[in-house]
């Protein structure tokens, strides 16, 4: 749970929610919480099960693969405002999250 204060942060990240409906405002301040995660801070391990969509207000989230010999590949990188894809395709799909995201770079507002 969120406190409008919290709230009022993350509209300025997420301006969509600026104009929303106030069942909508009170439902996301009830589901939704805040993580400060410093970088180099694993979110999802491959594997990991999903509960919730990465919304990110703050900083920068590379999501990658780790190939047989150990080699990373970057499949993409998420920033302010935006959202991890393959978050909301793992609750969708009901399976595990495919890939490794961990905080790239963490900026305080």
């Amino acid at each position: 749970m969120i406190n409008t204060e919290q709230y009022k942060r993350t509209t300025q990240a997420l301006p969509f929610l600026q104009q929303a409906e106030p069942q909508l405002v009170h439902e996301f301040q009830q589901a939704a919480t805040l993580a400060k995660i410093p970088a180099g801070k694993d979110i999802f391990l491959e594997g990991d099960r999903v509960d919730g969509i990465a919304l990110l207000i703050s900083g920068v989230v590379r999501v990658y693969k780790i190939g047989e010999t150990g080699r990373q590949i970057t499949l993409y990188r998420f920033g302010n405002g935006q959202s991890c894809i393959l978050t909301a395709n793992a609750i969708l799909s009901q399976k595990t999250f495919p890939a490794v995201a961990t905080v790239e770079r963490m900026q305080r507002p």
